[in-house]
């Protein structure tokens, strides 16, 4: 069994996530050693009961499934951590993905310009020219944009990018196999000819609101910067922000009118220290300086959120709202930090909220 195959059967194991793979393999930098050991073996190495077993559960069938899928075109790969085209800068984060789904050109992902642009589902006229705008122009200074193929602004950007003939990443919550919105097919396919289709969740992965927080720190995860175009204060693009900070990623957003409800983050974003930006050139002087230290924004630390959110959160079913209450966190400092620890594989998200994993 290869490192890669190993992987794909870590990735599919519920529970385990990111953090959990990556304390593994530097356990067992050879994996297929791991999954030679019985679950007997496992727990006399220190590994926990319910881990060692969920180790042992048989997911061949679904491998298969994945390396027939990776046959099928030459434009479908499956990428982890030690693959030459895995981006370096998704490699940086705390929690990088391990295994990678991807349609496309992945040479796009080792490109040294992306640009996260995110946004509202539901943008005024005005947002949407806004990001397809600027989009266009950015592509034509063969900067690529990263979105999330969402409705709104995110199609918007993508389109904007497509149309100036440049590359765009659009990064999903779902399996690679199942395009959501269903809306975005034709979209979807001229990316995955153009650019790349890309998410981290295994084939026949259905979407599900858990997964769009974890969308969005890949989003970020892989550009120098994230734009958010025009997001109202409860939007996940805050979310996206809020990764991008925790990534010491800069952000910059657009000012609207105090009027229009879908501005207020990014008014909110801009008051907490997010570069303002009113034209493409404002976003070329940025990257202009992108070898520097990032500076627009000191990046904090997530430990100081999660580790109190821990008390909040028993065995049994706690809801999103009971947390929110008891912790008067904003909703995107909690919701990155919930993603957090379920990575982390400490909580789980279950119907009606979140639960402590059983060891």
């Amino acid at each position: 069994m290869s490192n890669k195959i190993s992987l794909l059967a870590l990735n599919r194991l519920a529970g385990l996530g990111p953090i959990g793979i990556k304390k593994l393999q530097r356990r067992f930098p050879d994996l297929n050693e791991l999954f030679g050991l019985s679950a007997q073996e496992l727990i006399a190495l220190g590994i926990t009961s319910k881990l060692a077993h969920t180790l042992k559960q048989d997911v061949r069938h679904a491998i298969e499934a994945d390396l027939s899928w990776e046959n099928a075109h030459p434009t479908h790969h499956i990428l982890t951590w030690d693959d030459a085209h895995y981006p370096s800068l998704l490699k940086e984060i705390h929690d990088p993905p391990p295994v990678l789904y991807a349609i496309g050109d992945i040479t796009c992902l080792t490109h040294p310009c992306l640009l996260a642009m995110v946004g509202t589902r539901k943008p005024s006229a005005t947002g949407r020219d806004i990001a397809w705008q600027f989009a266009y122009e950015l592509a034509a200074h063969h900067i690529h944009i990263v979105s999330g193929l969402a409705l709104g602004i995110d199609a918007q950007a993508h389109m904007g990018s497509l149309a100036a003939a440049g590359s765009t990443i659009a990064v999903m919550a779902t399996g690679i196999d199942t395009i959501y919105p269903h809306t975005h097919q034709k979209l979807a396919s001229e990316i995955g000819e153009k650019g790349v289709i890309l998410t981290e969740f295994p084939l026949k992965t259905s979407p599900n609101p858990r997964h769009f927080p974890r969308r969005n720190r890949i989003i970020s995860g892989l550009s120098l910067a994230t734009l958010v175009v025009e997001a109202a204060i409860k939007s996940g693009s805050l979310i996206t922000a809020r990764f991008a900070l925790e990534q010491n990623r800069d952000v910059f957003a657009i000012p609207g009118s105090i009027h229009n409800p879908q501005a207020q983050g990014c008014h909110h974003l801009l008051q907490q220290g997010a570069q303002l930006i009113t034209t493409v050139q404002d976003i070329l002087d940025q990257f202009s300086h992108k070898q520097a230290a990032y500076s627009a924004w000191p990046a904090s630390t997530m430990l100081d959120i999660e580790q109190p959110l821990m008390q909040w959160i028993g065995f049994e079913t706690t809801s999103f709202d009971l947390i929110l209450q008891r912790s008067q966190y904003a909703v995107d400092e909690l919701a990155c930090a919930l993603t957090e620890l379920e990575l982390e594989g400490l909580i789980q998200a279950v119907p009606g909220g979140y639960a402590r994993s059983r060891a």
